[in-house]
Protein backbone atom coordinates (compact mmCIF):
# COMPACT_ATOMS: atom_id res chain seq x y z
CA UNK A 1 0.00 0.00 0.00
CA UNK A 2 1.38 3.42 -0.99
CA UNK A 3 0.53 6.52 0.98
CA UNK A 4 0.65 10.05 -0.43
CA UNK A 5 1.03 13.06 1.86
CA UNK A 6 0.32 16.45 0.34
CA UNK A 7 2.41 19.58 0.97
CA UNK A 8 1.39 23.08 0.05
CA UNK A 9 3.86 23.74 -2.72
CA UNK A 10 3.67 22.70 -6.31
CA UNK A 11 4.59 19.18 -7.44
CA UNK A 12 6.08 17.96 -4.22
CA UNK A 13 4.72 14.93 -2.43
CA UNK A 14 5.81 12.64 0.35
CA UNK A 15 5.45 8.92 -0.32
CA UNK A 16 5.55 6.11 2.18
CA UNK A 17 4.67 2.44 2.17
CA UNK A 18 2.95 0.12 4.62
CA UNK A 19 4.18 -3.47 4.69
CA UNK A 20 1.07 -5.64 4.76
CA UNK A 21 1.67 -8.24 2.04
CA UNK A 22 4.89 -9.90 3.26
CA UNK A 23 3.05 -12.51 5.33
CA UNK A 24 -0.38 -13.60 6.54
CA UNK A 25 -2.78 -10.65 6.51
CA UNK A 26 -5.39 -10.58 9.26
CA UNK A 27 -8.51 -8.44 9.32
CA UNK A 28 -7.06 -6.30 12.12
CA UNK A 29 -3.76 -5.74 10.28
CA UNK A 30 -5.69 -4.61 7.21
CA UNK A 31 -7.84 -2.25 9.28
CA UNK A 32 -4.76 -0.68 10.87
CA UNK A 33 -3.20 -0.18 7.43
CA UNK A 34 -6.32 1.61 6.15
CA UNK A 35 -6.15 4.09 9.05
CA UNK A 36 -2.37 4.37 9.41
CA UNK A 37 -1.55 8.00 10.36
CA UNK A 38 -4.71 9.17 8.65
CA UNK A 39 -4.19 12.76 9.77
CA UNK A 40 -0.85 12.82 7.92
CA UNK A 41 -1.49 10.53 4.95
CA UNK A 42 -4.12 11.84 2.55
CA UNK A 43 -4.28 9.15 -0.14
CA UNK A 44 -4.03 5.36 0.17
CA UNK A 45 -3.10 3.65 -3.11
CA UNK A 46 -4.04 -0.03 -2.98
CA UNK A 47 -2.68 -2.15 -5.83
CA UNK A 48 -3.81 -5.41 -4.27
CA UNK A 49 -7.00 -7.31 -3.56
CA UNK A 50 -8.58 -10.78 -3.67
CA UNK A 51 -7.29 -13.40 -6.10
CA UNK A 52 -8.03 -12.48 -9.74
CA UNK A 53 -8.68 -16.10 -10.67
CA UNK A 54 -12.22 -15.84 -11.98
CA UNK A 55 -13.72 -17.81 -9.10
CA UNK A 56 -13.09 -15.83 -5.91
CA UNK A 57 -15.71 -13.68 -4.16
CA UNK A 58 -14.10 -11.77 -1.33
CA UNK A 59 -13.54 -8.36 0.15
CA UNK A 60 -12.89 -6.52 3.38
CA UNK A 61 -14.22 -8.22 6.48
CA UNK A 62 -15.77 -6.62 9.54
CA UNK A 63 -12.76 -4.64 10.77
CA UNK A 64 -11.62 -3.70 7.28
CA UNK A 65 -15.06 -2.35 6.36
CA UNK A 66 -15.19 -0.36 9.59
CA UNK A 67 -11.72 1.07 8.92
CA UNK A 68 -12.69 2.23 5.42
CA UNK A 69 -15.79 3.93 6.79
CA UNK A 70 -13.86 5.48 9.66
CA UNK A 71 -11.22 6.73 7.23
CA UNK A 72 -13.67 8.67 5.07
CA UNK A 73 -15.35 10.12 8.17
CA UNK A 74 -12.36 11.08 10.32
CA UNK A 75 -9.34 10.95 8.02
CA UNK A 76 -7.65 14.07 6.66
CA UNK A 77 -9.12 16.34 9.37
CA UNK A 78 -12.64 15.20 8.63
CA UNK A 79 -12.50 15.68 4.85
CA UNK A 80 -11.95 11.94 4.43
CA UNK A 81 -9.09 9.70 3.40
CA UNK A 82 -8.94 8.90 -0.32
CA UNK A 83 -8.71 5.16 -1.03
CA UNK A 84 -7.62 4.45 -4.62
CA UNK A 85 -8.11 0.77 -5.54
CA UNK A 86 -6.96 -1.19 -8.59
CA UNK A 87 -9.86 -2.91 -10.36
CA UNK A 88 -7.93 -6.17 -10.83
CA UNK A 89 -6.08 -8.19 -13.46
CA UNK A 90 -8.36 -11.19 -13.95
CA UNK A 91 -9.77 -10.29 -17.35
CA UNK A 92 -8.32 -13.36 -19.05
CA UNK A 93 -10.30 -15.47 -16.57
CA UNK A 94 -13.57 -13.58 -17.14
CA UNK A 95 -13.22 -12.04 -13.70
CA UNK A 96 -15.23 -8.96 -12.77
CA UNK A 97 -14.35 -6.42 -10.10
CA UNK A 98 -17.88 -6.52 -8.68
CA UNK A 99 -16.77 -9.76 -7.03
CA UNK A 100 -14.06 -7.72 -5.29
CA UNK A 101 -15.41 -6.10 -2.13
CA UNK A 102 -12.69 -3.42 -2.16
CA UNK A 103 -13.44 -2.36 -5.74
CA UNK A 104 -17.22 -2.16 -5.32
CA UNK A 105 -17.15 -0.25 -2.03
CA UNK A 106 -18.67 3.23 -2.02
CA UNK A 107 -15.64 4.44 -0.03
CA UNK A 108 -13.06 3.65 -2.72
CA UNK A 109 -12.05 5.11 -6.08
CA UNK A 110 -11.84 2.09 -8.40
CA UNK A 111 -9.39 2.52 -11.28
CA UNK A 112 -8.98 0.31 -14.34
CA UNK A 113 -6.40 0.37 -17.13
CA UNK A 114 -6.03 1.03 -20.85
CA UNK A 115 -2.97 0.40 -23.00
CA UNK A 116 -1.05 3.07 -24.90
CA UNK A 117 -3.58 2.84 -27.75
CA UNK A 118 -6.45 3.56 -25.37
CA UNK A 119 -7.81 0.04 -25.61
CA UNK A 120 -8.81 -2.37 -22.90
CA UNK A 121 -5.87 -4.73 -22.16
CA UNK A 122 -6.35 -8.49 -22.04
CA UNK A 123 -5.92 -8.55 -18.25
CA UNK A 124 -8.35 -5.73 -17.41
CA UNK A 125 -11.64 -6.54 -15.69
CA UNK A 126 -15.03 -5.12 -16.58
CA UNK A 127 -17.03 -3.60 -13.78
CA UNK A 128 -20.16 -1.52 -13.20
CA UNK A 129 -18.58 0.05 -10.11
CA UNK A 130 -15.41 1.30 -11.85
CA UNK A 131 -15.01 5.09 -11.85
CA UNK A 132 -12.26 5.64 -14.43
CA UNK A 133 -9.10 4.34 -16.10
CA UNK A 134 -5.50 5.47 -16.57
CA UNK A 135 -2.70 4.22 -18.81
CA UNK A 136 -0.81 1.02 -18.15
CA UNK A 137 0.74 -1.87 -20.04
CA UNK A 138 -0.74 -3.81 -22.93
CA UNK A 139 0.48 -6.84 -24.83
CA UNK A 140 4.15 -7.72 -25.26
CA UNK A 141 4.62 -5.35 -28.20
CA UNK A 142 3.41 -2.34 -26.19
CA UNK A 143 5.29 -0.28 -23.66
CA UNK A 144 4.82 -0.70 -19.93
CA UNK A 145 5.04 1.90 -17.18
CA UNK A 146 8.36 3.40 -16.10
CA UNK A 147 8.64 3.97 -12.36
CA UNK A 148 11.03 3.80 -9.42
CA UNK A 149 12.11 0.40 -8.19
CA UNK A 150 14.64 -1.36 -5.98
CA UNK A 151 16.46 -4.66 -5.81
CA UNK A 152 18.76 -6.43 -3.39
CA UNK A 153 21.89 -5.54 -5.36
CA UNK A 154 21.42 -1.84 -6.12
CA UNK A 155 18.89 -0.91 -3.47
CA UNK A 156 17.34 1.86 -5.54
CA UNK A 157 16.77 2.36 -9.24
CA UNK A 158 13.93 2.24 -11.74
CA UNK A 159 12.02 -0.19 -13.91
CA UNK A 160 10.45 -0.05 -17.35
CA UNK A 161 8.22 -3.04 -16.73
CA UNK A 162 5.51 -1.97 -14.29
CA UNK A 163 2.23 -3.45 -15.55
CA UNK A 164 -1.44 -4.05 -14.91
CA UNK A 165 -4.00 -2.11 -12.93
CA UNK A 166 -1.41 -2.12 -10.15
CA UNK A 167 0.38 0.54 -12.22
CA UNK A 168 -2.80 2.39 -13.18
CA UNK A 169 -4.04 2.98 -9.62
CA UNK A 170 -0.90 4.87 -8.42
CA UNK A 171 -1.10 7.16 -11.46
CA UNK A 172 -4.66 8.02 -10.45
CA UNK A 173 -3.52 8.57 -6.85
CA UNK A 174 -0.94 11.08 -8.07
CA UNK A 175 -3.62 12.99 -9.99
CA UNK A 176 -5.79 13.09 -6.89
CA UNK A 177 -2.81 14.52 -4.99
CA UNK A 178 -2.65 17.35 -7.56
CA UNK A 179 -6.34 18.03 -6.93
CA UNK A 180 -5.72 18.27 -3.18
CA UNK A 181 -2.83 20.67 -3.75
CA UNK A 182 -5.17 22.97 -5.63
CA UNK A 183 -7.98 22.63 -3.08
CA UNK A 184 -7.04 20.84 0.18
CA UNK A 185 -10.58 20.86 1.57
CA UNK A 186 -12.04 18.56 -1.08
CA UNK A 187 -13.95 15.76 0.63
CA UNK A 188 -13.70 12.12 -0.40
CA UNK A 189 -17.03 12.49 -2.22
CA UNK A 190 -15.89 15.70 -3.92
CA UNK A 191 -13.00 13.71 -5.41
CA UNK A 192 -15.40 11.06 -6.75
CA UNK A 193 -17.72 13.70 -8.22
CA UNK A 194 -14.87 15.55 -9.95
CA UNK A 195 -13.66 12.28 -11.51
CA UNK A 196 -17.17 11.57 -12.80
CA UNK A 197 -17.56 15.13 -14.15
CA UNK A 198 -14.15 15.34 -15.87
CA UNK A 199 -13.22 11.82 -17.10
CA UNK A 200 -12.83 11.74 -20.88
CA UNK A 201 -14.83 9.46 -23.13
CA UNK A 202 -12.78 8.19 -26.08
CA UNK A 203 -13.58 6.00 -29.02
CA UNK A 204 -13.07 2.30 -28.50
CA UNK A 205 -15.17 -0.18 -30.43
CA UNK A 206 -15.14 -2.54 -27.41
CA UNK A 207 -16.13 0.06 -24.84
CA UNK A 208 -19.92 -0.09 -25.34
CA UNK A 209 -20.48 3.42 -23.99
CA UNK A 210 -23.93 4.29 -22.72
CA UNK A 211 -25.27 7.68 -21.64
CA UNK A 212 -27.34 7.74 -18.45
CA UNK A 213 -30.26 9.96 -17.52
CA UNK A 214 -27.99 12.70 -16.15
CA UNK A 215 -25.91 12.89 -19.33
CA UNK A 216 -22.83 11.01 -18.05
CA UNK A 217 -21.18 8.39 -20.27
CA UNK A 218 -20.11 5.12 -18.71
CA UNK A 219 -18.62 1.88 -19.95
CA UNK A 220 -18.18 -1.38 -18.06
CA UNK A 221 -14.69 -1.51 -19.57
CA UNK A 222 -13.53 2.08 -18.89
CA UNK A 223 -15.77 3.57 -16.22
CA UNK A 224 -16.57 7.22 -16.94
CA UNK A 225 -13.44 7.49 -19.06
CA UNK A 226 -9.76 8.33 -19.02
CA UNK A 227 -8.46 10.56 -16.22
CA UNK A 228 -7.00 13.89 -17.31
CA UNK A 229 -4.86 15.76 -14.77
CA UNK A 230 -5.53 19.13 -16.42
CA UNK A 231 -9.29 18.72 -16.26
CA UNK A 232 -9.16 17.37 -12.71
CA UNK A 233 -7.12 20.27 -11.30
CA UNK A 234 -9.11 22.96 -13.12
CA UNK A 235 -12.37 21.52 -11.81
CA UNK A 236 -10.94 21.17 -8.30
CA UNK A 237 -9.98 24.85 -8.27
CA UNK A 238 -13.61 26.01 -8.60
CA UNK A 239 -15.31 23.11 -6.83
CA UNK A 240 -17.66 23.71 -3.92
CA UNK A 241 -18.42 20.73 -1.72
CA UNK A 242 -21.38 18.52 -2.46
CA UNK A 243 -24.17 18.25 0.12
CA UNK A 244 -24.08 15.61 2.85
CA UNK A 245 -24.29 11.94 1.94
CA UNK A 246 -27.87 10.67 1.96
CA UNK A 247 -28.88 7.03 1.87
CA UNK A 248 -31.93 4.82 1.59
CA UNK A 249 -32.15 1.12 2.49
CA UNK A 250 -35.11 -1.00 1.46
CA UNK A 251 -36.49 -3.82 3.60
CA UNK A 252 -35.00 -7.26 3.06
CA UNK A 253 -37.17 -8.56 0.23
CA UNK A 254 -37.85 -12.29 0.55
CA UNK A 255 -38.48 -13.97 -2.81
CA UNK A 256 -37.53 -17.69 -2.65
CA UNK A 257 -38.07 -18.09 -6.41
CA UNK A 258 -36.42 -20.48 -8.84
CA UNK A 259 -33.97 -18.97 -11.32
CA UNK A 260 -34.83 -19.98 -14.91
CA UNK A 261 -32.44 -20.97 -17.67
CA UNK A 262 -31.58 -18.49 -20.41
CA UNK A 263 -33.38 -17.07 -22.42
CA UNK A 264 -35.92 -16.86 -19.61
CA UNK A 265 -35.28 -14.44 -16.76
CA UNK A 266 -36.46 -13.89 -13.22
CA UNK A 267 -37.52 -10.26 -12.89
CA UNK A 268 -37.87 -8.57 -9.50
CA UNK A 269 -38.60 -4.94 -8.72
CA UNK A 270 -38.85 -2.46 -5.88
CA UNK A 271 -40.39 1.00 -6.12
CA UNK A 272 -38.80 3.89 -4.23
CA UNK A 273 -41.27 6.70 -3.60
CA UNK A 274 -40.88 10.35 -2.68
CA UNK A 275 -42.05 9.50 0.83
CA UNK A 276 -39.29 6.89 1.13
CA UNK A 277 -36.65 9.51 0.36
CA UNK A 278 -38.21 12.31 2.39
CA UNK A 279 -36.39 11.56 5.64
CA UNK A 280 -32.91 11.45 4.09
CA UNK A 281 -33.54 14.26 1.63
CA UNK A 282 -32.01 12.30 -1.27
CA UNK A 283 -32.86 13.52 -4.75
CA UNK A 284 -30.09 12.24 -7.05
CA UNK A 285 -27.98 9.09 -7.07
CA UNK A 286 -24.30 8.34 -6.67
CA UNK A 287 -23.85 4.64 -5.82
CA UNK A 288 -26.51 1.92 -5.98
CA UNK A 289 -26.00 -1.34 -4.09
CA UNK A 290 -27.88 -4.63 -4.29
CA UNK A 291 -27.29 -7.24 -1.56
CA UNK A 292 -28.38 -10.74 -2.57
CA UNK A 293 -28.61 -14.23 -1.09
CA UNK A 294 -28.81 -16.96 -3.74
CA UNK A 295 -28.36 -20.72 -3.64
CA UNK A 296 -27.01 -22.32 -6.81
CA UNK A 297 -25.04 -25.50 -7.63
CA UNK A 298 -22.64 -23.53 -9.87
CA UNK A 299 -22.30 -19.84 -8.97
CA UNK A 300 -20.51 -18.83 -12.17
CA UNK A 301 -23.60 -19.62 -14.27
CA UNK A 302 -25.55 -16.70 -12.81
CA UNK A 303 -26.03 -13.36 -14.53
CA UNK A 304 -27.57 -10.40 -12.69
CA UNK A 305 -28.58 -7.08 -14.23
CA UNK A 306 -29.84 -3.96 -12.47
CA UNK A 307 -32.04 -1.32 -14.11
CA UNK A 308 -32.37 2.11 -12.51
CA UNK A 309 -35.63 4.07 -12.89
CA UNK A 310 -34.24 5.89 -15.95
CA UNK A 311 -33.70 2.57 -17.72
CA UNK A 312 -29.90 2.67 -17.35
CA UNK A 313 -28.69 -0.93 -17.12
CA UNK A 314 -25.75 -2.32 -15.17
CA UNK A 315 -24.31 -5.82 -15.41
CA UNK A 316 -23.57 -6.19 -11.71
CA UNK A 317 -23.15 -9.97 -11.67
CA UNK A 318 -21.32 -11.32 -14.72
CA UNK A 319 -21.00 -15.00 -15.59
CA UNK A 320 -17.61 -16.63 -14.88
CA UNK A 321 -16.74 -19.95 -16.49
CA UNK A 322 -14.24 -20.92 -13.77
CA UNK A 323 -16.50 -20.21 -10.81
CA UNK A 324 -17.90 -23.62 -9.85
CA UNK A 325 -18.70 -22.73 -6.25
CA UNK A 326 -21.79 -24.75 -5.16
CA UNK A 327 -22.94 -22.37 -2.43
CA UNK A 328 -24.05 -19.30 -4.39
CA UNK A 329 -24.07 -15.93 -2.62
CA UNK A 330 -24.73 -15.13 1.02
CA UNK A 331 -25.54 -11.45 1.57
CA UNK A 332 -23.07 -10.34 -1.09
CA UNK A 333 -23.34 -6.71 -2.21
CA UNK A 334 -23.00 -5.74 -5.87
CA UNK A 335 -22.78 -2.06 -6.77
CA UNK A 336 -22.91 0.30 -9.73
CA UNK A 337 -22.03 3.93 -10.47
CA UNK A 338 -23.72 3.96 -13.88
CA UNK A 339 -26.78 5.79 -12.53
CA UNK A 340 -24.71 8.70 -11.14
CA UNK A 341 -26.65 11.97 -11.10
CA UNK A 342 -29.99 10.42 -12.00
CA UNK A 343 -33.24 10.90 -10.12
CA UNK A 344 -33.39 8.46 -7.21
CA UNK A 345 -37.16 8.05 -7.24
CA UNK A 346 -38.79 5.26 -9.20
CA UNK A 347 -38.80 1.52 -9.83
CA UNK A 348 -35.56 -0.49 -9.61
CA UNK A 349 -35.53 -3.84 -11.40
CA UNK A 350 -33.14 -6.76 -11.31
CA UNK A 351 -33.07 -9.51 -13.92
CA UNK A 352 -31.52 -12.86 -13.00
CA UNK A 353 -30.87 -15.74 -15.37
CA UNK A 354 -28.97 -19.02 -15.45
CA UNK A 355 -26.69 -19.72 -18.45
CA UNK A 356 -25.86 -23.24 -17.28
CA UNK A 357 -27.01 -26.70 -18.26
CA UNK A 358 -30.44 -28.20 -17.77
CA UNK A 359 -28.94 -31.14 -15.90
CA UNK A 360 -28.04 -28.98 -12.92
CA UNK A 361 -30.43 -28.28 -10.11
CA UNK A 362 -32.17 -24.92 -10.39
CA UNK A 363 -30.88 -22.09 -8.24
CA UNK A 364 -33.12 -20.23 -5.80
CA UNK A 365 -33.16 -16.46 -5.44
CA UNK A 366 -33.81 -16.11 -1.72
CA UNK A 367 -33.56 -12.45 -0.67
CA UNK A 368 -32.34 -9.07 -1.86
CA UNK A 369 -32.02 -5.57 -0.48
CA UNK A 370 -31.62 -2.27 -2.32
CA UNK A 371 -29.33 0.47 -0.98
CA UNK A 372 -29.14 3.94 -2.53
CA UNK A 373 -26.48 6.59 -1.87
CA UNK A 374 -26.75 10.13 -3.12
CA UNK A 375 -27.34 13.73 -2.16
CA UNK A 376 -29.98 16.44 -2.01
CA UNK A 377 -28.84 17.83 -5.36
CA UNK A 378 -31.65 18.00 -7.86
CA UNK A 379 -31.09 16.98 -11.50
CA UNK A 380 -30.95 20.70 -12.25
CA UNK A 381 -28.17 21.17 -9.69
CA UNK A 382 -26.18 18.39 -11.35
CA UNK A 383 -26.57 20.00 -14.77
CA UNK A 384 -25.49 23.41 -13.44
CA UNK A 385 -22.39 21.95 -11.78
CA UNK A 386 -21.45 20.25 -15.05
CA UNK A 387 -21.68 23.60 -16.80
CA UNK A 388 -19.41 25.30 -14.23
CA UNK A 389 -16.85 22.50 -14.51
CA UNK A 390 -16.70 22.79 -18.29
CA UNK A 391 -16.32 26.58 -18.06
CA UNK A 392 -13.31 26.14 -15.77
CA UNK A 393 -11.35 24.08 -18.30
CA UNK A 394 -9.71 27.08 -19.96
CA UNK A 395 -7.17 27.30 -17.15
CA UNK A 396 -8.04 30.87 -16.23
CA UNK A 397 -8.67 30.00 -12.60
CA UNK A 398 -5.38 28.14 -12.26
CA UNK A 399 -3.40 31.02 -13.74
CA UNK A 400 -5.12 33.74 -11.69
CA UNK A 401 -5.00 34.19 -7.94
CA UNK A 402 -8.51 32.79 -7.72
CA UNK A 403 -9.34 31.00 -4.50
CA UNK A 404 -12.56 29.84 -2.89
CA UNK A 405 -12.83 29.77 0.91
CA UNK A 406 -11.42 26.55 2.32
CA UNK A 407 -12.26 25.56 5.92
CA UNK A 408 -9.32 24.32 8.02
CA UNK A 409 -10.92 21.03 9.00
CA UNK A 410 -11.22 19.36 12.37
CA UNK A 411 -8.51 18.50 14.86
CA UNK A 412 -8.95 14.75 15.27
CA UNK A 413 -6.45 12.83 17.36
CA UNK A 414 -5.32 9.39 16.30
CA UNK A 415 -5.82 6.62 18.81
CA UNK A 416 -2.99 4.23 19.53
CA UNK A 417 -3.44 0.79 18.04
CA UNK A 418 -1.48 -2.41 17.63
CA UNK A 419 -1.48 -5.40 15.35
CA UNK A 420 -2.96 -8.70 16.46
CA UNK A 421 -1.10 -11.54 14.77
CA UNK A 422 -2.54 -14.92 13.90
CA UNK A 423 -0.62 -16.55 16.77
CA UNK A 424 -2.00 -14.02 19.23
CA UNK A 425 -5.53 -14.64 18.01
CA UNK A 426 -5.07 -18.41 18.37
CA UNK A 427 -3.70 -17.97 21.90
CA UNK A 428 -6.63 -15.78 22.92
CA UNK A 429 -9.06 -18.30 21.45
CA UNK A 430 -7.46 -21.20 23.34
CA UNK A 431 -7.49 -19.24 26.59
CA UNK A 432 -11.14 -18.39 26.05
CA UNK A 433 -12.02 -22.04 25.39
CA UNK A 434 -10.13 -23.12 28.52
CA UNK A 435 -11.97 -20.50 30.62
CA UNK A 436 -15.34 -21.72 29.34
CA UNK A 437 -14.42 -25.37 30.03
CA UNK A 438 -13.20 -24.59 33.54
CA UNK A 439 -16.36 -22.61 34.33
CA UNK A 440 -18.54 -25.51 33.22
CA UNK A 441 -16.43 -28.00 35.19
CA UNK A 442 -16.61 -25.89 38.36
CA UNK A 443 -20.38 -25.44 37.99
CA UNK A 444 -20.95 -29.19 37.61
CA UNK A 445 -18.66 -30.00 40.56
CA UNK A 446 -20.46 -27.49 42.77
CA UNK A 447 -23.85 -28.88 41.79
CA UNK A 448 -22.82 -32.49 42.44
CA UNK A 449 -21.25 -31.63 45.81
CA UNK A 450 -24.45 -29.98 46.97
CA UNK A 451 -26.47 -33.02 45.95
CA UNK A 452 -24.03 -35.30 47.79
CA UNK A 453 -24.07 -33.20 50.98
CA UNK A 454 -27.85 -33.27 51.20
CA UNK A 455 -28.37 -36.89 50.11
CA UNK A 456 -28.92 -38.13 53.71
CA UNK A 457 -31.70 -35.62 54.44
CA UNK A 458 -35.32 -35.71 53.38
CA UNK A 459 -35.79 -32.34 51.68
CA UNK A 460 -39.06 -33.11 49.92
CA UNK A 461 -41.43 -31.38 52.34
CA UNK A 462 -42.00 -27.75 53.19
CA UNK A 463 -42.46 -25.67 56.30
CA UNK A 464 -40.67 -27.72 59.01
CA UNK A 465 -37.30 -26.35 60.03
CA UNK A 466 -35.17 -25.99 63.11
CA UNK A 467 -31.64 -25.23 64.17
CA UNK A 468 -30.12 -28.61 63.37
CA UNK A 469 -31.60 -31.83 62.10
CA UNK A 470 -30.42 -35.39 61.78
CA UNK A 471 -32.59 -38.05 60.22
CA UNK A 472 -32.74 -41.11 62.42
CA UNK A 473 -31.05 -44.12 60.91
CA UNK A 474 -28.69 -42.16 58.62
CA UNK A 475 -25.05 -43.15 58.58
CA UNK A 476 -22.14 -41.04 59.74
CA UNK A 477 -21.97 -38.10 62.12
CA UNK A 478 -23.16 -34.59 61.33
CA UNK A 479 -20.19 -32.28 61.96
CA UNK A 480 -20.85 -28.76 63.26
CA UNK A 481 -18.02 -26.30 63.71
CA UNK A 482 -18.15 -24.06 66.76
CA UNK A 483 -20.25 -20.97 66.10
CA UNK A 484 -22.44 -22.60 63.41
CA UNK A 485 -25.05 -24.03 65.77
CA UNK A 486 -27.77 -21.86 64.19
CA UNK A 487 -27.80 -23.68 60.83
CA UNK A 488 -31.40 -24.16 59.64
CA UNK A 489 -32.48 -27.27 57.74
CA UNK A 490 -35.90 -28.69 56.82
CA UNK A 491 -37.39 -31.51 58.90
CA UNK A 492 -39.95 -33.76 57.34
CA UNK A 493 -40.23 -37.23 58.82
CA UNK A 494 -41.70 -38.29 62.14
CA UNK A 495 -38.30 -39.55 63.31
CA UNK A 496 -36.46 -36.26 62.70
CA UNK A 497 -34.91 -34.72 65.77
CA UNK A 498 -33.43 -31.30 66.55
CA UNK A 499 -30.75 -30.22 68.97
CA UNK A 500 -30.44 -26.68 70.35
CA UNK A 501 -27.21 -25.78 72.09
CA UNK A 502 -26.31 -22.36 73.54
CA UNK A 503 -24.20 -20.79 76.27
CA UNK A 504 -25.42 -18.32 78.88
CA UNK A 505 -23.54 -15.28 80.21
CA UNK A 506 -21.72 -17.47 82.77
CA UNK A 507 -20.42 -19.68 79.97
CA UNK A 508 -22.68 -22.48 81.13
CA UNK A 509 -23.88 -24.64 78.25
CA UNK A 510 -27.50 -25.69 77.87
CA UNK A 511 -28.75 -28.39 75.54
CA UNK A 512 -32.33 -29.07 74.45
CA UNK A 513 -33.47 -32.06 72.43
CA UNK A 514 -36.70 -31.94 70.37
CA UNK A 515 -38.64 -34.43 68.27
CA UNK A 516 -40.72 -33.45 65.24
CA UNK A 517 -44.48 -33.99 65.63
CA UNK A 518 -45.87 -35.81 62.53
CA UNK A 519 -48.06 -33.75 60.13
CA UNK A 520 -47.26 -30.52 62.02
CA UNK A 521 -44.55 -27.91 62.29
CA UNK A 522 -44.32 -28.46 66.06
CA UNK A 523 -41.57 -30.14 68.05
CA UNK A 524 -42.00 -32.05 71.32
CA UNK A 525 -39.44 -31.25 74.00
CA UNK A 526 -37.55 -34.36 75.04
CA UNK A 527 -34.63 -33.19 77.24
CA UNK A 528 -33.66 -29.66 78.25
CA UNK A 529 -31.34 -27.61 80.46
CA UNK A 530 -28.59 -30.13 80.78
CA UNK A 531 -25.43 -28.26 81.76
CA UNK A 532 -22.45 -28.24 79.41
CA UNK A 533 -19.97 -31.00 80.32
CA UNK A 534 -16.29 -30.40 80.75
CA UNK A 535 -13.96 -30.42 77.75
CA UNK A 536 -13.05 -33.83 76.36
CA UNK A 537 -16.22 -35.32 77.89
CA UNK A 538 -19.01 -37.23 76.21
CA UNK A 539 -22.56 -37.39 77.53
CA UNK A 540 -25.83 -38.85 76.30
CA UNK A 541 -29.24 -37.17 76.03
CA UNK A 542 -31.89 -39.84 76.43
CA UNK A 543 -35.59 -40.31 76.35
CA UNK A 544 -37.60 -43.44 76.04
CA UNK A 545 -37.05 -43.63 72.26
CA UNK A 546 -33.65 -42.23 71.32
CA UNK A 547 -30.18 -41.66 72.58
CA UNK A 548 -28.21 -38.73 71.13
CA UNK A 549 -24.51 -38.49 71.99
CA UNK A 550 -23.05 -34.99 72.44
CA UNK A 551 -19.26 -34.65 72.14
CA UNK A 552 -17.57 -31.37 73.09
CA UNK A 553 -13.96 -32.36 72.53
CA UNK A 554 -11.80 -29.81 70.58
CA UNK A 555 -14.60 -27.28 70.72
CA UNK A 556 -16.71 -29.10 68.10
CA UNK A 557 -20.15 -30.60 68.37
CA UNK A 558 -20.60 -34.11 67.00
CA UNK A 559 -24.01 -35.71 66.92
CA UNK A 560 -24.50 -39.42 66.46
CA UNK A 561 -27.94 -40.98 66.52
CA UNK A 562 -28.86 -44.42 67.76
CA UNK A 563 -32.16 -46.07 67.20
Amino acid sequence: MTLVSRFMFLMCFSLSGIRVLDGPLTDSMEAIAFNKHYQINDIYSCSWGPDDDGKTVDGPHQLGKAALQHGVIAGRKGFGSIFVVASGNGGQYDDNCNYDGYANSIYTVTIGAVNEAGEMPFYAEECASMLAVTFSSGDKQMRSIVTSDWDLQKGTGCTEGHTGTSAAAPIAAGMVALMLQVRPCLTWRDVQHIIVFTATKYEDHQAAWKTNGAGFNHSHQHGFGLLNAWRLTNAAKVWESVPYLASYVSPVLKENKNIPLVPHVLELSWNVTTADLLLSGMRTLEHVGVTVSITHPRRGNLQIQLFCPSGMSSLIGATRKLDADPNGFTEWTFSTVRCWGENAEGAYRILVTDVGEETLKRGVFQTWQLTLYGSSWTPEDVAERRRLVEESQGGQFLNDNFSLPCPPGLEISEQDSYTITNNTLRTLMLLGCFAVFWSLYYTVELYLSRISSSSDLDLSCEGSSCILSRRQGSSGPRQLEAGLETESLPLCGSNDVAVDYEEDEDNVGHVALYRHQPSTTQFRLMVENRPKPQNNAIFDLQDNEDTVRHDTRDGDTNLNEYG
